[in-house]
C-alpha cells in the first residue's frame, strides 16, 4: 500500500519517535523512496557502478543518523542530495589524492602556469560569490547540477522534482540571466559585494 504522506511528513513522524515503530517505519519510507535516486547521484557523480553501490548505502546510513536533527530550512531532497554530494566529493577527493601519490614521479606539464591557474580561481570564486549573493537556493541548485555537474536539463528536472511546464530549463534561464546581470555589474577583479 502506497503510503501518501510527504517527505516532510515522514521526516517530521521519524523526529517524533525515533526509537519506536512508527519512526523507524516513517525513517524506511523515506529512505525507501529516496534509494534510487541516491544511486543515480553517486553514480553520476563517481562513474563507477560499484563504488557507487558502496556510496549510496554509505549516504543512506549518513540519512538516516542525521534524520532526528534535520531542520525544515530545506527541502528534505535538497538536503538528501546535499548529503550524498559532499559524501562523493569527499571520495573523489580521496582517490585524487591516491592517483597524486602515484603520479608524484611523473612530470606534470600539462597543468597551466601560475598566473593562469590563478586567474581560473579567481574567475570561479567570483562567479561562486555571485551565485551565493544574487541566486536563491533552487537557482544555486540547479545552475550547478548543470554547469558544475554537467548533469542534463531533463535529469535536473526530475532531480528537483520541478513540474512546470519548462522544467529545469526556466529555472536555469532565470538563474542565468540574474548571474549575467550580477556580472555586468561586478568591478573587474574585484570581490563582488551584495548590493
Amino acid at each position: 500500500m502506497e503510503d501518501s504522506r510527504s517527505d516532510e511528513q515522514l521526516v517530521r513522524d521519524h523526529q517524533a519517535d525515533p526509537e519506536g515503530v512508527a519512526g523507524r517505519r516513517a525513517a524506511s519510507e523515506l529512505l525507501r523512496r529516496w534509494r534510487t535516486r541516491v544511486f543515480a547521484w553517486c553514480h553520476h557523480l563517481v562513474r563507477d557502478r560499484e563504488r557507487a553501490m558502496e556510496l549510496s548505502q554509505d549516504c543512506l546510513v549518513s540519512i538516516y543518523r542525521a534524520l532526528p536533527t534535520f531542520e525544515s530550512r530545506a527541502q528534505v531532497g535538497s538536503w538528501i542530495y546535499t548529503v550524498v554530494r559532499n559524501r562523493c566529493l569527499t571520495e573523489l577527493r580521496r582517490r585524487r589524492m591516491d592517483r597524486l601519490d602515484d603520479e608524484l614521479h611523473e612530470p606534470a606539464d600539462r597543468s597551466p602556469g601560475p598566473d593562469e591557474a590563478w586567474e581560473l580561481k579567481s574567475s570561479q570564486e567570483q562567479v561562486l560569490e555571485l551565485m551565493r549573493a544574487h541566486l536563491d537556493e533552487r537557482e544555486r541548485l540547479a545552475l550547478w547540477l548543470r554547469a558544475y555537474e554537467e548533469m542534463p536539463v531533463e535529469r535536473i528536472t526530475d532531480l528537483m522534482g520541478l513540474d512546470s511546464a519548462s522544467g529545469a530549463r526556466g529555472l536555469l534561464q532565470t538563474a542565468r540571466r540574474k548571474l549575467k546581470a550580477a556580472l555586468d555589474r561586478a568591478p573587474q577583479g574585484g570581490r563582488i559585494h551584495d548590493e
